[in-house]
């Protein structure tokens, strides 16, 4: 009679673990949680695109991707229970959805890319990551003809009038991803020099015949905000989409490394 006693008080013990363990369990899985979610990319067709993360929609005016411009959105999206949630973008005329990917299960932040040329998405290359170097690419959407052009990052020193070039890739075209490896040189390990610099684009074999339209605004943009790697910097990805607004050269970074200022 006491081993049955005994039995019974280690399974009701048992029993009583289970459900605190099962209501700790529940209790962790809707616990809030908030992920940083940020959306990079081009929308190249003629209809406006909406982006939407499980049930909710990110359809206010400055949210939605206008035809002919550059995707961007940076938000931070909360949830509680565990499953799956789709990031959706659909076209607002047509009510296709144009891209669905799931958010990744673990994690606070989250980068997703997006280009939409010619009625479909285009693919983004992104290099295999070398720890020896660091790998940019550029994808130049630049439909006036197909001439080969130079890449260089430029500065032109306001004391001496010297210039400095550092040329990233040469006889290139456009409408096709252009890979390249990069570790700056002396003058631009200098971040001072690189945030006041360019990013050029000329006809191949020349310093000062612009690439795009002959036209200097629609070749060349500031090298500031493209977060380019540092001296002693290596082993990053870092791609670039690349287009012409009405009125100058416009870029949009497809990566994104929180810890790098």
């Amino acid at each position: 009679m006491k081993v049955l006693n005994k039995y019974i008080r280690t399974a009701v013990l048992a029993v009583a673990l289970i459900s605190v363990l099962s209501a700790c369990n529940k209790e962790d899985q809707n616990v809030e949680r908030a992920m940083q979610i940020i959306v990079s990319g081009y929308n190249g067709g003629d209809n406006p695109l909406m982006i939407a993360i499980d049930t909710t929609r990110y359809n206010r005016p400055n949210d939605i991707l206008k035809p002919a411009s550059l995707a961007g959105l940076n938000t931070v999206y909360s949830y509680s229970t565990q499953k799956e949630r789709l990031l959706t973008i659909t076209d607002t005329v047509t009510k296709k959805i144009l891209y669905s990917k799931a958010l990744p299960a673990g994690g606070s932040k989250a980068n997703f890319n997006f280009i939409y040329l010619d009625g479909r998405e285009l693919e983004v290359d992104e290099p295999v990551a070398d720890p020896a170097t660091n790998k940019l690419s550029f994808y130049i959407q630049y439909t006036a003809d197909d001439s080969p052009f130079d890449i260089f990052l430029y500065n032109k020193d306001n004391e001496s009038g010297k210039e400095h070039r550092q040329y990233l890739a040469r006889n290139v075209r456009p409408r096709t991803w252009i890979s390249l490896d990069y570790l700056p040189d002396e003058y631009f390990s200098d971040m001072n020099a690189v945030r006041a610099g360019s990013i050029c684009f000329t006809k191949a074999g020349t310093t000062d015949e612009w690439a795009f339209n002959q036209d200097e605004n629609m070749s060349k943009m500031s090298a500031f905000g493209l977060n380019l790697p540092k001296a002693g910097e290596k082993g990053l990805v870092l791609p670039y989409f690349v287009v012409q607004d009405a009125t100058k050269l416009v870029y949009t970074r497809l990566f994104f490394y929180p810890d790098r200022s």
